[in-house]
Protein backbone atom coordinates (compact mmCIF):
# COMPACT_ATOMS: atom_id res chain seq x y z
CA UNK A 1 0.00 0.00 0.00
CA UNK A 2 1.31 3.43 -0.85
CA UNK A 3 2.90 5.11 2.10
CA UNK A 4 3.11 1.88 4.07
CA UNK A 5 5.76 1.69 6.79
CA UNK A 6 6.89 -1.58 5.22
CA UNK A 7 8.44 0.41 2.37
CA UNK A 8 11.30 1.37 4.67
CA UNK A 9 12.35 -2.27 4.87
CA UNK A 10 12.85 -2.62 1.12
CA UNK A 11 16.54 -2.09 0.18
CA UNK A 12 17.22 0.22 -2.73
CA UNK A 13 20.17 -1.86 -3.86
CA UNK A 14 21.57 -5.38 -3.47
CA UNK A 15 25.09 -3.92 -3.09
CA UNK A 16 26.19 -3.58 0.53
CA UNK A 17 28.77 -0.85 1.11
CA UNK A 18 30.66 0.13 4.21
CA UNK A 19 30.09 3.71 5.40
CA UNK A 20 32.57 6.18 3.95
CA UNK A 21 34.46 8.59 6.19
CA UNK A 22 32.87 12.07 6.08
CA UNK A 23 36.18 13.70 5.08
CA UNK A 24 36.29 11.79 1.77
CA UNK A 25 35.16 14.11 -1.04
CA UNK A 26 32.02 13.21 -3.00
CA UNK A 27 34.15 12.91 -6.13
CA UNK A 28 35.92 9.84 -4.72
CA UNK A 29 32.96 8.01 -3.19
CA UNK A 30 31.68 4.82 -4.80
CA UNK A 31 28.04 5.96 -4.72
CA UNK A 32 25.63 8.10 -6.73
CA UNK A 33 26.38 11.83 -6.65
CA UNK A 34 23.85 14.60 -7.28
CA UNK A 35 25.28 16.49 -10.24
CA UNK A 36 24.45 17.62 -13.74
CA UNK A 37 28.12 17.59 -14.70
CA UNK A 38 29.13 15.54 -17.71
CA UNK A 39 31.43 12.61 -16.94
CA UNK A 40 33.90 11.03 -19.35
CA UNK A 41 35.38 7.55 -18.97
CA UNK A 42 38.55 6.57 -20.77
CA UNK A 43 39.53 2.92 -20.98
CA UNK A 44 43.12 1.76 -21.36
CA UNK A 45 44.20 -1.85 -21.83
CA UNK A 46 47.55 -2.19 -20.08
CA UNK A 47 50.10 -4.97 -20.39
CA UNK A 48 52.07 -5.96 -17.29
CA UNK A 49 55.51 -4.38 -16.95
CA UNK A 50 56.72 -7.64 -15.41
CA UNK A 51 55.16 -10.98 -16.25
CA UNK A 52 55.93 -14.66 -15.68
CA UNK A 53 54.14 -17.84 -14.69
CA UNK A 54 54.60 -16.91 -11.03
CA UNK A 55 54.28 -13.11 -10.86
CA UNK A 56 53.10 -9.99 -12.70
CA UNK A 57 53.02 -6.25 -12.05
CA UNK A 58 50.82 -3.56 -13.58
CA UNK A 59 51.49 0.18 -13.42
CA UNK A 60 48.70 2.74 -13.77
CA UNK A 61 48.91 6.04 -15.59
CA UNK A 62 48.53 8.89 -13.11
CA UNK A 63 45.48 10.43 -14.72
CA UNK A 64 41.81 10.80 -13.86
CA UNK A 65 40.12 8.85 -11.09
CA UNK A 66 40.49 5.07 -11.15
CA UNK A 67 37.14 3.32 -11.53
CA UNK A 68 36.81 0.63 -8.85
CA UNK A 69 35.33 -1.87 -11.31
CA UNK A 70 38.32 -1.86 -13.62
CA UNK A 71 39.21 -5.44 -14.51
CA UNK A 72 42.17 -7.78 -14.70
CA UNK A 73 41.88 -10.57 -17.28
CA UNK A 74 43.52 -13.97 -16.88
CA UNK A 75 43.63 -17.31 -18.66
CA UNK A 76 45.48 -20.60 -18.27
CA UNK A 77 46.24 -23.64 -20.41
CA UNK A 78 47.79 -27.10 -20.18
CA UNK A 79 50.52 -26.93 -22.82
CA UNK A 80 50.84 -30.72 -23.17
CA UNK A 81 47.05 -31.18 -23.44
CA UNK A 82 45.57 -27.83 -24.51
CA UNK A 83 42.15 -29.20 -25.53
CA UNK A 84 41.58 -31.34 -22.41
CA UNK A 85 38.44 -30.66 -20.37
CA UNK A 86 39.33 -28.70 -17.26
CA UNK A 87 37.49 -26.03 -15.29
CA UNK A 88 38.16 -23.55 -12.55
CA UNK A 89 36.82 -24.41 -9.05
CA UNK A 90 33.13 -23.53 -9.11
CA UNK A 91 33.23 -21.47 -5.91
CA UNK A 92 36.17 -19.18 -6.78
CA UNK A 93 36.56 -19.41 -10.56
CA UNK A 94 39.58 -17.66 -12.07
CA UNK A 95 40.52 -16.34 -8.62
CA UNK A 96 42.12 -19.74 -7.99
CA UNK A 97 45.12 -18.54 -10.03
CA UNK A 98 46.05 -15.76 -7.57
CA UNK A 99 47.65 -16.57 -4.24
CA UNK A 100 48.58 -12.99 -3.27
CA UNK A 101 47.65 -9.52 -4.49
CA UNK A 102 48.98 -6.12 -3.46
CA UNK A 103 48.00 -2.53 -4.25
CA UNK A 104 50.98 -0.17 -3.88
CA UNK A 105 51.67 3.54 -4.17
CA UNK A 106 55.39 4.13 -4.52
CA UNK A 107 56.99 1.82 -1.96
CA UNK A 108 53.94 1.85 0.34
CA UNK A 109 51.42 -0.99 0.36
CA UNK A 110 47.84 0.26 0.63
CA UNK A 111 46.28 -3.19 0.79
CA UNK A 112 47.69 -6.70 0.48
CA UNK A 113 45.92 -10.05 0.77
CA UNK A 114 47.91 -13.24 1.16
CA UNK A 115 46.00 -16.45 0.50
CA UNK A 116 43.66 -14.48 -1.77
CA UNK A 117 42.29 -17.57 -3.54
CA UNK A 118 41.36 -19.14 -0.19
CA UNK A 119 39.84 -15.94 1.20
CA UNK A 120 37.81 -15.62 -2.02
CA UNK A 121 36.10 -18.92 -1.17
CA UNK A 122 34.77 -17.19 1.95
CA UNK A 123 33.90 -13.87 0.32
CA UNK A 124 32.09 -15.50 -2.62
CA UNK A 125 29.60 -17.19 -0.29
CA UNK A 126 27.93 -13.79 -0.05
CA UNK A 127 27.25 -13.46 -3.80
CA UNK A 128 23.65 -14.49 -4.43
CA UNK A 129 22.71 -17.44 -6.61
CA UNK A 130 21.26 -15.37 -9.45
CA UNK A 131 24.43 -13.30 -9.81
CA UNK A 132 26.54 -16.44 -9.64
CA UNK A 133 24.55 -18.11 -12.42
CA UNK A 134 23.89 -15.18 -14.74
CA UNK A 135 26.95 -12.94 -14.22
CA UNK A 136 29.86 -14.54 -12.39
CA UNK A 137 29.78 -17.79 -14.36
CA UNK A 138 30.50 -15.82 -17.53
CA UNK A 139 32.68 -13.11 -16.01
CA UNK A 140 34.89 -15.01 -13.57
CA UNK A 141 34.15 -18.72 -14.08
CA UNK A 142 32.53 -19.38 -10.69
CA UNK A 143 29.00 -20.61 -10.17
CA UNK A 144 27.62 -21.85 -6.85
CA UNK A 145 23.94 -21.81 -7.72
CA UNK A 146 21.28 -24.37 -6.81
CA UNK A 147 18.24 -26.00 -8.39
CA UNK A 148 15.68 -28.60 -7.33
CA UNK A 149 16.29 -32.15 -8.56
CA UNK A 150 12.92 -33.67 -9.50
CA UNK A 151 12.42 -37.42 -9.49
CA UNK A 152 11.87 -39.05 -12.87
CA UNK A 153 8.27 -40.15 -13.68
CA UNK A 154 9.44 -43.40 -15.26
CA UNK A 155 11.04 -44.54 -12.03
CA UNK A 156 9.03 -47.34 -10.46
CA UNK A 157 9.70 -45.94 -7.01
CA UNK A 158 6.94 -43.37 -6.72
CA UNK A 159 5.41 -43.41 -10.16
CA UNK A 160 4.08 -40.38 -12.06
CA UNK A 161 3.83 -38.16 -8.97
CA UNK A 162 7.62 -37.97 -8.90
CA UNK A 163 7.50 -35.41 -11.68
CA UNK A 164 6.08 -32.88 -9.23
CA UNK A 165 8.27 -33.72 -6.25
CA UNK A 166 11.82 -32.58 -5.64
CA UNK A 167 13.29 -34.49 -2.69
CA UNK A 168 16.78 -33.29 -3.52
CA UNK A 169 18.64 -30.22 -4.77
CA UNK A 170 21.99 -29.77 -6.47
CA UNK A 171 24.24 -27.40 -8.38
CA UNK A 172 23.03 -25.66 -11.51
CA UNK A 173 24.86 -23.87 -14.33
CA UNK A 174 22.18 -23.46 -17.00
CA UNK A 175 22.58 -26.95 -18.48
CA UNK A 176 20.40 -30.04 -18.00
CA UNK A 177 21.64 -33.02 -16.06
CA UNK A 178 22.56 -35.92 -18.33
CA UNK A 179 21.54 -39.39 -17.20
CA UNK A 180 19.18 -42.32 -17.77
CA UNK A 181 16.03 -42.71 -15.64
CA UNK A 182 16.86 -44.34 -12.33
CA UNK A 183 20.60 -43.79 -12.75
CA UNK A 184 22.97 -41.15 -11.40
CA UNK A 185 22.81 -38.01 -13.55
CA UNK A 186 25.79 -35.81 -14.31
CA UNK A 187 26.00 -32.04 -14.75
CA UNK A 188 28.66 -30.96 -17.23
CA UNK A 189 30.30 -27.54 -17.35
CA UNK A 190 29.40 -25.14 -20.12
CA UNK A 191 31.51 -25.82 -23.23
CA UNK A 192 32.82 -22.27 -23.29
CA UNK A 193 33.94 -22.61 -19.66
CA UNK A 194 36.24 -25.55 -20.43
CA UNK A 195 39.86 -24.47 -20.22
CA UNK A 196 40.44 -26.48 -23.40
CA UNK A 197 38.35 -23.88 -25.25
CA UNK A 198 40.64 -21.07 -24.05
CA UNK A 199 38.21 -18.89 -22.05
CA UNK A 200 39.46 -15.55 -20.73
CA UNK A 201 37.91 -14.51 -17.43
CA UNK A 202 38.21 -11.30 -15.43
CA UNK A 203 38.31 -10.07 -11.84
CA UNK A 204 37.13 -6.63 -10.76
CA UNK A 205 39.70 -4.60 -8.80
CA UNK A 206 37.12 -4.00 -6.06
CA UNK A 207 36.82 -7.79 -5.60
CA UNK A 208 40.58 -8.02 -5.31
CA UNK A 209 41.01 -4.99 -3.03
CA UNK A 210 37.95 -4.43 -0.80
CA UNK A 211 39.00 -0.85 0.01
CA UNK A 212 38.01 0.10 -3.55
CA UNK A 213 34.38 -0.83 -2.82
CA UNK A 214 34.01 2.41 -0.88
CA UNK A 215 36.71 4.73 -2.23
CA UNK A 216 38.06 5.39 -5.71
CA UNK A 217 41.70 6.39 -6.13
CA UNK A 218 42.35 9.93 -7.43
CA UNK A 219 45.32 8.97 -9.62
CA UNK A 220 45.62 12.48 -11.04
CA UNK A 221 46.35 13.80 -7.54
CA UNK A 222 49.17 11.30 -6.90
CA UNK A 223 52.82 12.03 -7.62
CA UNK A 224 54.00 8.45 -7.04
CA UNK A 225 53.71 5.33 -9.16
CA UNK A 226 50.55 3.30 -8.48
CA UNK A 227 50.92 -0.41 -9.15
CA UNK A 228 49.27 -3.80 -8.67
CA UNK A 229 51.31 -6.92 -8.00
CA UNK A 230 49.90 -10.43 -8.42
CA UNK A 231 51.59 -13.61 -7.23
CA UNK A 232 50.16 -16.65 -8.96
CA UNK A 233 49.29 -19.93 -7.25
CA UNK A 234 52.55 -21.95 -7.35
CA UNK A 235 50.98 -25.44 -7.18
CA UNK A 236 49.69 -26.40 -10.62
CA UNK A 237 47.12 -28.86 -9.21
CA UNK A 238 45.54 -26.03 -7.22
CA UNK A 239 44.96 -23.82 -10.25
CA UNK A 240 42.08 -25.72 -11.87
CA UNK A 241 40.02 -28.92 -11.81
CA UNK A 242 40.09 -31.99 -14.03
CA UNK A 243 36.87 -33.32 -15.50
CA UNK A 244 36.71 -36.98 -14.55
CA UNK A 245 38.85 -39.16 -16.81
CA UNK A 246 41.18 -36.34 -17.92
CA UNK A 247 44.88 -36.83 -17.20
CA UNK A 248 46.89 -34.40 -15.08
CA UNK A 249 49.06 -31.88 -16.92
CA UNK A 250 50.86 -28.77 -15.59
CA UNK A 251 48.69 -25.69 -15.96
CA UNK A 252 50.42 -22.46 -16.99
CA UNK A 253 49.32 -18.83 -17.22
CA UNK A 254 48.69 -17.59 -20.77
CA UNK A 255 50.97 -14.54 -20.76
CA UNK A 256 49.41 -12.62 -23.64
CA UNK A 257 45.98 -12.76 -21.92
CA UNK A 258 47.19 -11.11 -18.71
CA UNK A 259 45.80 -7.59 -19.10
CA UNK A 260 44.58 -4.71 -16.97
CA UNK A 261 41.47 -2.99 -18.33
CA UNK A 262 41.71 0.35 -16.52
CA UNK A 263 38.79 2.81 -16.58
CA UNK A 264 39.73 6.41 -15.79
CA UNK A 265 36.93 8.80 -14.82
CA UNK A 266 37.15 12.46 -15.86
CA UNK A 267 35.08 15.44 -14.77
CA UNK A 268 35.50 18.92 -16.27
CA UNK A 269 39.07 20.07 -15.72
CA UNK A 270 38.14 23.09 -13.61
CA UNK A 271 36.09 20.87 -11.29
CA UNK A 272 38.95 18.40 -10.83
CA UNK A 273 41.44 21.22 -10.26
CA UNK A 274 39.19 22.79 -7.64
CA UNK A 275 38.87 19.41 -5.86
CA UNK A 276 42.65 19.08 -5.82
CA UNK A 277 43.01 22.58 -4.35
CA UNK A 278 40.24 22.11 -1.78
CA UNK A 279 41.34 18.64 -0.68
CA UNK A 280 45.10 18.81 -0.37
CA UNK A 281 44.86 16.26 2.47
CA UNK A 282 42.51 13.28 2.13
CA UNK A 283 42.29 10.41 4.61
CA UNK A 284 40.88 6.96 3.83
CA UNK A 285 39.79 4.57 6.56
CA UNK A 286 39.88 0.99 5.30
CA UNK A 287 40.97 -2.52 6.23
CA UNK A 288 43.95 -4.71 5.64
CA UNK A 289 44.15 -8.48 6.06
CA UNK A 290 46.79 -10.56 7.85
CA UNK A 291 46.93 -14.23 6.89
CA UNK A 292 48.32 -17.04 9.04
CA UNK A 293 48.10 -20.80 8.76
CA UNK A 294 49.01 -23.86 10.78
CA UNK A 295 49.15 -27.59 10.03
CA UNK A 296 46.61 -29.75 11.85
CA UNK A 297 47.07 -33.45 12.61
CA UNK A 298 43.61 -34.90 13.14
CA UNK A 299 44.96 -37.94 14.97
CA UNK A 300 46.33 -35.82 17.81
CA UNK A 301 43.89 -32.88 17.77
CA UNK A 302 40.52 -34.53 17.12
CA UNK A 303 38.36 -34.23 20.25
CA UNK A 304 40.80 -32.03 22.19
CA UNK A 305 40.63 -28.29 22.76
CA UNK A 306 43.32 -26.40 20.85
CA UNK A 307 44.49 -22.85 21.60
CA UNK A 308 46.08 -20.93 18.75
CA UNK A 309 47.53 -17.44 19.03
CA UNK A 310 46.45 -15.39 15.99
CA UNK A 311 48.54 -12.28 16.69
CA UNK A 312 47.09 -8.80 16.31
CA UNK A 313 48.85 -7.38 19.38
CA UNK A 314 48.66 -3.59 19.51
CA UNK A 315 46.22 -3.41 16.59
CA UNK A 316 42.52 -2.70 16.17
CA UNK A 317 41.08 -5.97 14.82
CA UNK A 318 37.50 -5.78 13.58
CA UNK A 319 36.96 -9.32 12.29
CA UNK A 320 38.45 -12.82 12.34
CA UNK A 321 37.85 -15.24 9.44
CA UNK A 322 38.89 -18.88 9.71
CA UNK A 323 38.52 -22.24 7.97
CA UNK A 324 40.22 -25.63 7.72
CA UNK A 325 41.22 -27.38 4.49
CA UNK A 326 42.13 -30.98 3.74
CA UNK A 327 45.65 -31.31 2.33
CA UNK A 328 44.47 -34.34 0.34
CA UNK A 329 42.07 -32.35 -1.85
CA UNK A 330 43.37 -31.41 -5.29
CA UNK A 331 42.22 -31.05 -8.90
CA UNK A 332 40.16 -34.28 -8.81
CA UNK A 333 37.27 -32.66 -6.94
CA UNK A 334 34.72 -29.88 -7.35
CA UNK A 335 36.25 -27.20 -5.11
CA UNK A 336 39.96 -28.09 -4.92
CA UNK A 337 41.73 -26.63 -1.85
CA UNK A 338 39.35 -23.66 -1.65
CA UNK A 339 36.97 -24.96 0.99
CA UNK A 340 36.49 -25.23 4.72
CA UNK A 341 35.58 -28.66 6.02
CA UNK A 342 32.90 -29.21 8.64
CA UNK A 343 32.94 -32.10 11.12
CA UNK A 344 31.93 -35.40 9.51
CA UNK A 345 28.40 -36.67 9.13
CA UNK A 346 27.85 -40.30 10.15
CA UNK A 347 24.61 -41.02 8.31
CA UNK A 348 23.26 -40.96 4.76
CA UNK A 349 19.97 -40.67 2.92
CA UNK A 350 17.38 -43.24 4.06
CA UNK A 351 19.14 -44.36 7.26
CA UNK A 352 17.01 -44.77 10.36
CA UNK A 353 17.93 -42.78 13.48
CA UNK A 354 20.51 -44.56 15.59
CA UNK A 355 23.06 -43.78 18.26
CA UNK A 356 25.94 -43.69 15.79
CA UNK A 357 24.14 -41.72 13.07
CA UNK A 358 25.19 -38.25 14.20
CA UNK A 359 27.08 -35.17 13.06
CA UNK A 360 30.44 -34.30 14.49
CA UNK A 361 30.76 -31.02 16.34
CA UNK A 362 32.97 -27.94 16.32
CA UNK A 363 33.33 -25.82 19.45
CA UNK A 364 34.84 -22.34 19.09
CA UNK A 365 35.54 -19.14 20.99
CA UNK A 366 37.97 -16.21 20.84
CA UNK A 367 39.74 -14.63 23.79
CA UNK A 368 41.24 -11.16 23.66
CA UNK A 369 42.07 -8.54 26.26
CA UNK A 370 41.55 -11.23 28.94
CA UNK A 371 37.87 -11.77 28.02
CA UNK A 372 36.09 -14.24 25.77
CA UNK A 373 34.10 -12.96 22.80
CA UNK A 374 31.23 -15.30 23.73
CA UNK A 375 30.39 -16.00 27.39
CA UNK A 376 29.69 -19.66 26.46
CA UNK A 377 31.69 -21.58 23.84
CA UNK A 378 29.70 -21.90 20.60
CA UNK A 379 28.99 -25.46 19.44
CA UNK A 380 25.61 -25.12 17.73
CA UNK A 381 26.27 -24.78 13.94
CA UNK A 382 23.15 -22.63 13.55
CA UNK A 383 24.66 -20.14 15.97
CA UNK A 384 27.99 -20.28 14.13
CA UNK A 385 26.17 -19.56 10.88
CA UNK A 386 24.40 -16.64 12.56
CA UNK A 387 27.67 -15.24 13.88
CA UNK A 388 29.20 -15.42 10.39
CA UNK A 389 26.18 -13.63 8.92
CA UNK A 390 26.39 -10.95 11.63
CA UNK A 391 30.09 -10.41 10.96
CA UNK A 392 29.46 -9.73 7.25
CA UNK A 393 26.10 -8.00 7.61
CA UNK A 394 24.35 -10.44 5.28
CA UNK A 395 23.44 -14.13 5.09
CA UNK A 396 25.69 -16.49 3.07
CA UNK A 397 23.97 -17.92 -0.02
CA UNK A 398 24.72 -21.54 0.84
CA UNK A 399 22.64 -24.37 2.25
CA UNK A 400 22.75 -26.02 5.65
CA UNK A 401 24.34 -29.17 4.22
CA UNK A 402 27.04 -27.16 2.48
CA UNK A 403 27.79 -25.26 5.69
CA UNK A 404 27.75 -27.98 8.36
CA UNK A 405 26.77 -31.28 6.60
CA UNK A 406 23.44 -31.49 8.45
CA UNK A 407 20.54 -32.94 6.45
CA UNK A 408 20.18 -35.36 3.53
CA UNK A 409 18.65 -33.28 0.74
CA UNK A 410 21.81 -32.69 -1.31
CA UNK A 411 21.70 -34.78 -4.49
CA UNK A 412 23.90 -37.80 -5.09
CA UNK A 413 24.10 -36.80 -8.76
CA UNK A 414 27.52 -35.79 -9.99
CA UNK A 415 29.22 -32.63 -11.26
CA UNK A 416 31.68 -33.55 -14.00
CA UNK A 417 31.83 -37.03 -12.49
CA UNK A 418 32.28 -36.01 -8.83
CA UNK A 419 29.52 -36.93 -6.36
CA UNK A 420 27.97 -33.76 -4.98
CA UNK A 421 26.79 -35.05 -1.59
CA UNK A 422 30.27 -36.02 -0.43
CA UNK A 423 32.94 -33.75 0.97
CA UNK A 424 32.91 -33.62 4.76
CA UNK A 425 35.78 -36.11 4.95
CA UNK A 426 39.28 -35.22 3.87
CA UNK A 427 39.30 -37.76 1.02
CA UNK A 428 35.92 -36.79 -0.50
CA UNK A 429 35.42 -34.58 -3.54
CA UNK A 430 31.94 -33.00 -3.38
CA UNK A 431 30.41 -29.92 -1.74
CA UNK A 432 28.85 -31.45 1.39
CA UNK A 433 30.12 -29.56 4.44
CA UNK A 434 32.78 -27.76 2.42
CA UNK A 435 31.59 -24.20 3.13
CA UNK A 436 32.15 -24.23 6.88
CA UNK A 437 33.88 -20.84 6.93
CA UNK A 438 33.48 -19.08 10.27
CA UNK A 439 33.71 -15.36 10.92
CA UNK A 440 33.76 -13.44 14.19
CA UNK A 441 33.06 -9.73 14.63
CA UNK A 442 35.04 -8.25 17.52
CA UNK A 443 32.44 -5.87 18.84
CA UNK A 444 34.16 -4.10 21.73
CA UNK A 445 36.17 -1.66 19.56
CA UNK A 446 39.29 -2.24 21.65
CA UNK A 447 42.94 -2.30 20.72
CA UNK A 448 44.34 -5.80 21.22
CA UNK A 449 46.76 -6.08 24.13
CA UNK A 450 50.24 -7.61 24.01
CA UNK A 451 48.91 -11.14 24.42
CA UNK A 452 47.14 -11.00 21.06
CA UNK A 453 44.06 -12.95 19.96
CA UNK A 454 43.67 -16.53 21.13
CA UNK A 455 41.47 -18.89 19.13
CA UNK A 456 39.94 -21.77 21.11
CA UNK A 457 38.63 -24.61 18.94
CA UNK A 458 37.78 -28.30 19.23
CA UNK A 459 36.80 -30.63 16.38
CA UNK A 460 34.99 -33.87 17.11
CA UNK A 461 34.62 -35.60 13.75
CA UNK A 462 37.67 -34.96 11.57
CA UNK A 463 38.81 -37.78 9.31
CA UNK A 464 41.97 -38.76 11.19
CA UNK A 465 43.53 -40.44 8.15
CA UNK A 466 44.15 -37.02 6.58
CA UNK A 467 46.18 -33.92 7.43
CA UNK A 468 44.75 -30.43 7.34
CA UNK A 469 45.71 -26.77 7.22
CA UNK A 470 43.86 -24.17 9.26
CA UNK A 471 43.91 -20.66 7.76
CA UNK A 472 42.95 -17.44 9.49
CA UNK A 473 42.72 -13.80 8.41
CA UNK A 474 42.59 -10.82 10.76
CA UNK A 475 40.80 -7.76 9.43
CA UNK A 476 42.82 -4.78 10.68
CA UNK A 477 41.82 -1.13 10.68
CA UNK A 478 44.14 1.00 8.55
CA UNK A 479 44.50 4.72 7.81
CA UNK A 480 45.84 6.02 4.49
CA UNK A 481 46.47 9.72 3.93
CA UNK A 482 47.07 11.50 0.62
CA UNK A 483 48.82 14.80 1.28
CA UNK A 484 50.32 17.00 -1.40
CA UNK A 485 50.30 14.12 -3.87
CA UNK A 486 52.17 11.69 -1.59
CA UNK A 487 50.69 8.78 0.32
CA UNK A 488 51.35 7.59 3.85
CA UNK A 489 49.63 4.53 5.25
CA UNK A 490 49.69 2.77 8.62
CA UNK A 491 47.68 0.33 10.68
CA UNK A 492 45.47 1.99 13.26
Amino acid sequence: MEGSSDDADIPETMVVREPVAPNVPDLLRVSPMDTTTATDVETSILDPVVSSDSFCRFVFLNKGILHSHSKITLAATALADPTGRRYYPVNVGIQSLISRCALKVGTKTLQEIDGYNYLSAYKDMFVNNEHQLEREQVQSGKCISHEFRYSNASDTNGGPSNDTRAPRYGLENGRDYDGQPGAVADLAIQDWASIGNAPVFQIALSDMFPMLKQTQLPLYMMEEQVSIELTFEPVSKNRAQLCQGVGQQPLTIVQNEVKLIADYIYYPQEMMDSYRAANNVISFNHFDYRHSKVSVNATTTNGTTQIRNLGGAGRIVTKVITGIQSDATDDTSILNQYHSISPERKYSFGQAPAAGNVNGSLTVNIKYNDRFLYPIDVTNPARQFHNTAQAEGMVPFITREEFCAEGVALTDDTYEGYIQNSGDAGDEDGILGRFNWLSYRLNRNERINSRGLEYYWKYQGLNDSETYTQRTWLELAKLTTLSGGYVTTQLA
